[in-house]
């Protein structure tokens, strides 16, 4: 449901800012959306609603919500410019990675911020978000804030700031480890004598169908895992490579690691 002729502005379009665009387009929750970005070669989409600007400007004031999808490295140089452009009734946005509210703050000389970690499956409106907001953002702009995360996936409210950062490591770092473990199945089919392209199919639908499963069934992947387990079969011979190997060790290494440098952008911003 469109919100009462309302704009809402982002500034950055790159793979991430564009599948959030292309979520509020599809239940269209806004009458307009202002698209900041220097790279005028992204500037293909034909939809009425979108309006493609080179640099901000004062048509940003008429947006209450103002997503920044810029990189992190490149947040200084904007802040200076945009802080010059706010009103006191607008929200920013951030999906920048590593950058907490209160720097936000700081940086804009703006009070009310909302911090979000989206990951990639947003681009297919499977996304899953976690987000925090400033304390003087009201339940009503809250309401609007979820609106639009769900319009591109899933999303949940944190209580504390803190606990981004580890969800960034799961969820938003997460898809890339999972394409990992992909890329190794589908090697691991190659050496074993598949084609490259049946290896693919048979593991990239044995991760779609897998997680179909527990969504449907709403079963623990341990349950789900001794089920298709039979002793002596080879589901277990290849488990107990994994359980010898250190399998769950190097998971949560690699999540430590990411949690560890979200952390450290955390310190430096």
């Amino acid at each position: 449901m469109i919100l009462n002729n309302e704009e809402i502005t982002f500034v950055g379009f790159g793979n991430m800012g564009s599948a959030i665009v292309g979520g509020i387009l599809k239940e269209n929750i806004f009458t307009k959306i202002n698209i900041i970005e220097s790279d005028t070669s992204k500037f293909k989409l034909e939809e009425k609603r979108l309006n493609f600007i080179e640099k901000i400007n004062t048509e940003i004031n008429s947006s209450k919500f103002i997503f920044l999808c810029v990189k992190p490295q490149s947040f200084d140089d904007l802040s200076k410019i945009i802080k010059n452009f706010l009103s006191e009734d607008q929200i920013l946005i951030s999906i920048m990675a590593g950058i907490k509210i209160s720097n936000i703050q700081d940086y804009t000389e703006h009070e009310k911020v909302v911090r979000i970690m989206p990951n990639t499956p947003a681009q297919v409106s499977r996304g899953i978000s976690v987000w925090k907001s400033s304390d003087n953002i009201s339940n009503n702009d809250k309401v609007t804030v979820e609106k639009i995360l769900n319009s591109f996936g899933k999303c949940i409210e944190v209580e504390s700031e803190n606990i981004i950062d580890i969800c960034t490591a799961l969820s938003g770092s997460g898809p890339g480890f999972i394409y990992k473990f992909l890329e190794s199945m589908i090697s691991a089919g190659e050496k074993s004598g598949l084609d490259k392209e049946m290896s693919r199919i048979l593991a990239i639908e044995t991760l779609i169908g897998s997680s179909e499963l527990l969504r449907i069934t709403n079963e623990s992947p341990k349950k789900l895992r001794e089920a298709v387990t039979s002793p002596g079969g080879t589901t277990e011979a290849g488990l107990n490579f994994m359980k010898n190997n250190d399998f769950e060790e190097i998971i949560f290494g690699t999540i430590k690691a990411a949690i560890d440098k979200s952390i450290e952008l955390s310190k430096e911003s």
